[in-house]
Parts: structure tokens; sequence; C-alpha cells
């Protein structure tokens, strides 16, 4: 089995001119293999984006491609989150029910490709010459299984600090933090607590939101694969899953954090949104979710103003690190319509609908020129959000043990967080269940 081994960072340089690109048709379909019909097919496509936001969003992907695809008309249908994939695997199993285009989370493609749960694209690749070079050269690569292709990419992501930063200026602060050092005085200003003892503003947890120990242990200056293996039981790793300890132990402890914690819901009741924390590490396209929602902010002095929020660097010890993740779109395995799902793949994943997508969520497209998208590019924290991804990187792929990490480690976490079991043994039993696949 062809191992897949990357480290991924993408340099992207942002005094290049952007590209002057003819959207009168879909930047990835060849128009003499457009599909001739004879009537109207209609191919189902399941993905996950049910908010306001992201909901639209994929309905104007959908609305593009309909209208530059004679004969096929294009039924979105809406899957919760794990439960998409899921269905999906069932579906395959049964050789009924799946859809005819799906979106998958990239970085798990090989992974799902070894199961035979997706068909490889490579003869579609290779039938319409499709350019691959105008993907992100990281995002093209998740996409590869054996040397083949299981979807093309259509939407990556970068993580950052969002703050608050009306609250940030009434402390003092002019810019948010940048190093692990810093957060803790950060903290000291912006914690609040209730007279009781209990806590009534949370400055930042680094556990919630969009982030966790494998990204805080890169911060650290981690790299989880080394030499093809998973490196669980290190020094980096403890001294790091020690760093989180003490912040779960300044907010009284995991049952304390998850009791305030679970207050909140989702945008617009969130605890960021809620000013119930005023730090929080997530993806770019959480921005889209604050811009469409516009929360207030209450100041010390009782009264209410418009929440002015920014975005920064994940504060880190030894490095910069963030984690670039996304999205591709596949065909199952036995999928009824392959064909026309291939020209939808080709059409949502091109120039004009990947520039559509990233105005309205604020993903950052996976197609390179749209990313430079001029009105895009007007805005500073769109700058600040592609320039991010230099720092980008993903836990390798390992065929050996695939599932490695949230098999061992993220499964015992919370044991270590609840204080039944210690870092140290976690770190052992995690690398011994590892090691026993190799």
């Amino acid at each position: 089995m062809k191992k897949l081994h990357w480290l991924i960072a993408v340099v992207l340089v942002m005094a290049v001119a952007v590209p002057v690109v003819d959207v009168s048709v879909p930047a990835l379909r060849t128009a003499d293999t457009a599909l001739a019909q004879d009537g109207e097919t209609e191919i189902t496509f399941w993905h996950f984006w049910g908010s306001p936001v992201r909901r639209t969003a994929i309905r104007r992907v959908v609305a593009i491609c309909e209208s530059q695809l004679d004969g096929i008309k294009v039924n979105e249908v809406f899957k919760p989150w794990g439960e998409i994939w899921t269905a999906n695997i069932a579906a395959v199993a049964a050789g009924t029910g799946m859809p005819d285009v799906i979106v998958e989370d990239r970085p798990q493609l090989p992974r799902i490709a070894a199961d035979g749960i997706e068909q490889s694209l490579q003869p579609y690749i290779e039938r319409d010459g499709l350019d691959t070079s105008v993907f992100w050269p990281f995002v093209w690569e998740q996409t590869l299984y054996e040397g083949e292709s299981y979807g093309i990419p259509f939407e990556t992501d970068v993580r950052v600090l969002f703050y608050n930063k009306t609250l940030l200026d009434e402390a003092g602060f002019d810019r948010p933090p940048e190093s692990w050092d810093e957060l803790w005085e950060y903290a000291d200003a912006l914690d609040q607590w209730n007279e009781d003892g209990s806590l009534k503003r949370m400055a930042f947890f680094p556990l919630y939101g969009n982030v966790g120990l494998d990204l805080w242990a890169m911060t650290n200056g981690h790299e989880w694969v080394q030499n093809g293996r998973p490196v669980i039981d290190d020094p980096v790793v403890l001294e790091t899953v020690q760093w989180l300890q003490q912040w779960i132990e300044r907010y009284g402890g995991w049952e304390k954090v998850q009791e305030f914690l679970a207050q909140y819901g989702a945008p617009p009741n969130d605890a960021f949104m809620s000013n119930a924390v005023v730090m929080k590490v997530d993806v770019a396209g959480y921005h889209s979710q604050l811009a469409f929602y516009r929360p207030r902010t209450t100041l010390a002095d009782g009264s209410q103003v418009n929440m002015e929020w920014s975005a920064g660097i994940i504060p880190y010890k030894v490095q910069p690190a963030t984690w670039s993740g996304g999205f591709a779109l596949s065909i199952p395995t036995g999928a009824a319509h392959p064909d026309e799902a291939w020209e939808f793949i080709k059409c949502a994943s091109g120039y004009e609908a990947n520039v559509s997508w990233a105005r309205d969520t604020y993903a950052i497209p996976t197609y390179m020129e749209a990313a430079y998208d001029p009105v895009l590019m007007a805005e500073p924290i769109w700058q600040f959000f592609v320039s991010s991804m230099e720092h980008g990187k993903l836990i390798p792929y390992v065929p050996e043990y695939s599932n490695w990490y949230n098999d061992t480690i993220g499964l015992m976490q919370e044991d270590v967080w609840y204080g039944t079991l210690s870092a140290e043994d976690m770190l052992a039993d995690a690398q011994a269940l590892v090691d026993a696949e190799f």
C-alpha cells in the first residue's frame, strides 16, 4: 500500500496580482465532455451546511451550476454533521440510497477510499484533462489514495484566534495575545467572577472553539508523525497536556467548565457572541457568522454597543501553527448518476462557484485564484486569513493505522480532564496501542 506522507506548509504571496479569469463558464468544465441530455436528470447532493449563511451559500453554488449544466438538476439535501457520513457508509454497504455527490472530510479521504466508500475520480480526471494545478498543492494531495483522486477539493479553512476587540480595548490591550504566556496575562485582566465565586466571563479556554490538543501540541513544536509513525508519548505532548490542565483548573475543573459552556448554544447564542468568552480559536468562516448576526457587547458601565471583533494568530509557545482542513466533493460507490455528478463537481469546484462560496462563507477557496478575488481582498481580515495559511499543518495520513489519533488519545483525553487518568499514563497507553499496529 502506498504511503501518503506530507507536511502542509503553504506559503501564499500576497503581492501577486489577481489573475483575470473568464468565468462565463465553469473553470473546471471541459466543453466537449459536457453531457448531451434528452430531458433532465436529477442528481442528489448531500451536504451538512444548515445554518442560514451556509445553506443560502450552497444554494447559490447549486444555482450557478444548474444554469450552466444543461439537463442536470441538483437536489441539495441537508444531513447533520457526522450523520451524513454514517448514512452514506450504510447506503454504500446496502447498495442503495447513497447520494450522487457528497461533501467529504478531505483529510479523511485516503481512509474512506481504502474502505471503498467513494469511487476513484481518476478516470474522469484523465478523460477530461482536468488541470489539478489550479488547486493549492496540499488540498489536492489530500484527495489522493494510491495515486488516484477520490474527491475534488471544494473548500479549505484556516484556524485563527477571534477576539472581542471591544472588550480588549476596554481592558487596555491594543492587540491580541500572541504567546502562551500572554494568554495568562490577558486572562488575568479579562476573567470575571460572580459574588458567589462562580464564573461570569471566561477570557479564553483552549478547548473551546475549533481546536484541541492536536493543534496546541503543534504550537509547542510537536510533529505528530515522524518517519511515518505516530509519536504520542513525548515530553512536548506531556507539557502541552499539562498546560491544558492548568486552564481547566483555573476555571474550577472540567465539570465546572462544561456547565459554564453548556449555557450557550450555536450562533448567535454561542459563548463568544454572548460575551461569555472573550477570545476563541475557530475557522475563518466564523467571521461570516459574526457578520451575519452582528452581536452586541456589554461594557463595564452596563451600556451596550455593537461588538467589534477581529482575528490574530493562534498563540504559540515554540512556533506559529494552524490547522487547514476542509472538504471535497466525492461520488459514492454505486451512485446512480456518476457522469452527471462529475459534471456538477467540476462546476462547483471551479472559479466562479468557489468565489461565490467564499464571499458568502469566508471559507478559503481551494481554487487558488479565487482566494485573490478582488472583492474579498478588499477586506484586511480576508488578507489576514489568506496569509495565515502560511502556517497551515495537518497530521499526515498513516495507512497502517489511519484513525490512530481518534481511536487512542482522542478517546482518552476526557479521563485526563476529569482527573481519573494521569497524563503520563494516557500518553503511554496511547503510544502502546499505536505501536501494536506496526
